[in-house]
C-alpha cells in the first residue's frame, strides 16, 4: 500500500505526507457522510418515536459518549506501540502489541458487561430517563441494553482500527465508519418501515458501525495474515506498558474533558440556560476552524511516532514547523472571519431566538485561535510519547480553568468561561509546552526516539 521507496530517507517521508493527506482527506469525507446521515435520521426517528422516546435515544447516545473513557486509554497506548514498532520494521512486535492490546480490551468489556447484566434488574430504568408513557416505560431498559451492548462488543473489535492508526492507515478505517453510517441509516428506515420499538432503531444505529469495525478487521487480517493475533502473542510486559501509557492518556482525556466541558455547567449554574444556549450556539459555530484543524493534523501523530522509532529526527522537526503554521493559519484566519461575520451568520442559522454578544464571539475566535495551535502540539508531544509532562500541565491547566470561569462568570457573564479557558490554558499549557518544547526538539535530535523525557 506504498507508493514511494521507503527503504530512502526522501521516500519515506513523502509516503507519510501522502498517507497523512489521504487520511485527513478520508476523515473529513466520512465525518461529512456521518452529519448527513444525522440529518436525515433526526426528523426519521423524532417523528416516528416522539418526542419522549427521542429523548431518551438521545440520552443514552450522550451515555455512551462518557463510556468511551472504559477503555483505560488502552486504545492510543496500542495505536503508539504498533507505530514504534512499525518504525523498526518489527513484525513480532506488532503482533504482540496487537495480541495484547486485543487481550486486556476483550477483559476490560466482559468485566463491564458482567457488571452492568448483574445491575441491570436492580436498575430503575423509567425513573433513571424520567420517561411516563406505556412504550416508553416497556422499551427504555432493553434499549440501554442493546446500546451497551454494541458498545462493548466495539471495545476488541475496534482495536483494528488502531492497528490502521499506528500504521498510517486512517484512510482505509474512514470508508468502513463511512460504510457503518450508511448502513445505520439504511437499516433505521427499514426498522421504522416494519414499525419496530426503540430498542431495534438502537440496534440498527449501532450496530451497523459495529459491523463495518468487524469487517474491517477481518479485511485487515485478511491482506496482512502475519497480523493475525494468537493467544501464545499476548505478552505481560507489552500488556504491562500499554495499560501504563494508556493510563496516562486516560488521565490526560479526563483532565481536558473537564476543562472544556465546565463551562456550560458554569453558565448554567451561574446564569441559567438560558445563557447556556447563547454559548452553545456560538461554540457550534466555532467547530468549524477547529474540525479543520483536527481533520488535518491528527494523521501526524502515528507518523511522528513511526518517524521517531526509524530515527527521522528532520522529518519530526520540518513537519512540526510546518504544522504549527498551518493551524496558525487556518485556525486563525478561519476563527477571524468568523468573528467579523459570526453574529450575521448566527442570526441566519438560528433566527432572533439567540442573540450572543460580540464579546463572547470574539472570546470563543480568540480560543479557538489558540486551541488549534495547541493541537499541533499536542501531535507531537503524543507521539513522543512525552505523557508526564502533559498530564501534570492538563491536571493543573483544568483545575485553573475552572476556577478562573467561575470567578470570570459573575464578572463578565456568558464570556466569562470563555476567558477562563483562554487565560488557564496560556498560563499552564502554551507557556510551559514553549519553554519546554526547545528541551524535547533537542532531545528528538540527540537520540533519535525518545519514548517519555522526565
Amino acid at each position: 500500500m506504498t507508493r514511494h521507496d521507503t527503504t530512502t530517507e526522501d521516500g519515506r517521508s513523502r509516503e507519510r505526507y501522502r498517507r497523512a493527506t489521504l487520511s485527513a482527506a478520508s476523515s473529513a469525507s466520512a465525518k461529512g457522510i456521518a452529519l448527513l446521515t444525522t440529518a436525515v435520521s433526526v426528523p426519521l426517528t423524532l417523528g416516528y418515536l416522539g418526542s419522549e422516546r427521542f429523548g431518551v435515544w438521545m440520552t443514552l447516545s450522550a451515555v455512551i459518549a462518557l463510556l468511551g473513557f472504559s477503555d483505560l486509554g488502552i486504545g492510543n497506548s496500542l495505536m503508539n506501540g504498533v507505530a514504534h514498532a512499525a518504525g523498526r520494521d518489527d513484525r513480532a512486535g506488532i503482533r504482540a502489541t496487537l495480541s495484547s492490546g486485543l487481550a486486556m480490551l476483550s477483559t476490560v468489556a466482559v468485566v463491564v458487561g458482567i457488571t452492568f447484566a448483574a445491575a441491570y434488574g436492580h436498575i430503575p430504568w423509567p425513573r433513571v430517563f424520567n420517561v411516563a408513557s406505556g412504550s416508553a416505560l416497556a422499551e427504555v431498559g432493553p434499549a440501554a441494553a442493546v446500546l451497551v451492548a454494541c458498545f462493548l462488543l466495539s471495545m476488541p473489535a475496534g482495536v483494528f482500527q488502531q492497528v490502521r492508526f499506528g500504521l498510517q492507515q486512517g484512510y482505509v478505517n474512514s470508508i468502513f465508519v463511512a460504510l457503518g453510517n450508511v448502513g445505520g441509516l439504511v437499516l433505521v428506515v427499514v426498522a421504522i418501515q416494519l414499525r419496530l420499538g426503540l430498542p431495534w432503531l438502537v440496534l440498527a444505529m449501532a450496530g451497523a458501525p459495529l459491523v463495518a469495525t468487524v469487517l474491517n478487521g477481518l479485511t485487515l487480517m485478511a491482506r496482512s495474515p502475519w497480523l493475525r493475533p494468537a493467544r501464545h502473542e499476548v505478552r505481560p510486559v507489552v500488556a504491562r506498558s500499554l495499560l501504563r501509557v494508556g493510563l496516562m492518556f486516560l488521565i490526560l482525556q479526563l483532565a481536558v474533558a473537564i476543562a472544556f466541558t465546565s463551562n456550560s455547567v458554569i453558565i448554567a449554574a451561574m446564569i441559567g440556560p438560558t445563557a447556556v444556549a447563547e454559548y452553545a450556539v456560538v461554540s457550534k459555530l466555532f467547530l468549524i476552524p477547529a474540525l479543520m484543524v483536527s481533520l488535518a493534523l491528527g494523521p501526524l501523530w502515528p507518523a511522528y511516532r513511526e518517524a521517531l522509532s526509524r530515527g527521522d529526527a528532520p522529518w519530526v522537526r520540518r513537519t512540526f514547523r510546518r504544522s504549527i503554521l498551518l493551524s496558525l493559519t487556518v485556525g486563525g484566519s478561519v476563527s477571524a472571519a468568523l468573528i467579523v461575520l459570526g453574529l450575521p451568520l448566527i442570526t441566519i442559522w438560528v433566527g432572533s431566538s439567540v442573540t450572543p454578544s460580540f464579546g463572547l464571539v470574539l472570546a470563543v475566535g480568540i480560543w479557538t485561535t489558540l486551541s488549534a495551535v495547541g493541537t499541533a502540539v499536542a501531535m507531537l508531544l503524543n507521539g513522543a510519547q512525552i505523557m508526564r509532562f502533559q498530564v501534570v500541565a492538563a491536571i493543573v491547566m483544568a483545575m485553573a480553568n475552572v476556577l478562573l470561569s467561575i470567578a470570570l462568570t459573575s464578572r463578565l457573564g456568558v464570556a466569562g468561561p470563555v476567558w477562563g479557558s483562554i487565560v488557564a490554558y496560556s498560563l499552564f499549557s502554551l507557556i510551559p509546552v514553549a519553554l519546554y518544547l526547545p528541551r524535547v526538539l533537542a532531545r528528538i535530535d540527540r537520540t533519535h526516539a525518545p519514548t517519555e523525557l522526565p
